[in-house]
């Protein structure tokens, strides 16, 4: 089972079997960081506790679920996909439905069709990796609820490279119903140590080229830090911004529509 048939921008794409592995790992640290104070609020999704983390992250696991049962979009429920009973164990839910998911990933192959929201890319692949992106970010979450954002461990390097060219490639989504006015073409580089993306940003279309080309603006810094702060995580990531300051807010419109 592998994933080398996976679109990626600049070749960050892992194995079914890498990407596993990392949602075992992240899964684990999930449960473990939520195992104290499940009201303590989550910094980077403000307005939650850690209970409405692993209730999120439990919809998640449980819509994704039907998807690949019936390779379909799943059809909606009467209730929040991550609801629980009142007084049920929202981690012990967690845990089955963590257990159900992770017999269909690894039960098919990347390449097999599936439905997904992401109109390039209908394949069991997609899921694999999106699920591993899923449990790493919200990981991160949980142990930042309980120690501080500069407590929480960093996502591992491939998988935080490769959660950042899926970001990216999510920008080429065209959209004409909110037009970046200000958007005339203006180039943001973002690199790691050892990937890097172009980025241009029109007024209402991106495209991402691998690569470092020329640009107007720049954000770089090590994988991990460069992800978590795309997603809009708190804390200090060591991430160096600079350069022309409409493209880099042009960017985190961009990001923000594409992730709200």
């Amino acid at each position: 089972m592998t994933a080398s048939a996976q679109p990626s921008i600049d070749g960050t794409r892992l194995t079914a079997e890498q990407y596993l592995a990392h949602l075992d790992a992240d899964f684990e640290g999930l449960v473990a960081a939520a195992s104290g104070d499940l009201a303590a609020d989550v910094p980077g999704c403000p307005g939650w506790t850690v209970r409405e983390l692993l209730s999120h992250v439990l919809g998640v696991y449980r819509h994704k679920l039907v998807a690949l049962r019936t390779d379909a979009a799943p059809p909606p429920r009467d209730d929040e996909w991550g609801a629980v009973p009142e007084g049920g164990d929202v981690v012990a839910a967690l845990r089955e439905a963590y257990a159900d998911l992770r017999a269909q990933l690894e039960a098919r192959d990347a390449d097999d069709p599936s439905w997904s929201w992401w109109p390039p890319e209908q394949t069991v692949g997609f899921w694999q990796r999106r699920m591993a992106q899923e449990t790493t970010v919200h990981r991160w979450d949980a142990e930042s609820a309980t120690g501080g954002p500069d407590s929480a461990g960093d996502v591992p390097d491939d998988l935080a490279a490769d959660g950042i060219d899926e970001l990216l490639g999510w920008l080429r989504w065209s959209w004409d119903d909110a037009p970046l006015d200000d958007a005339t073409g203006q180039k943001v580089l973002v690199a790691t140590d050892d990937h890097s993306w172009t980025v241009t940003l029109g007024r209402t279309d991106v495209t991402v080229e691998a690569g470092a080309g020329e640009a107007d603006a720049l954000l770089a810094g090590p994988a991990s830090g460069l992800l978590l702060q795309l997603w809009g995580r708190p804390g200090d990531h060591a991430v160096a911004s600079t350069g022309d300051e409409t493209a880099l807010r042009l960017l985190r419109e961009r990001l923000l529509m594409a992730t709200s």
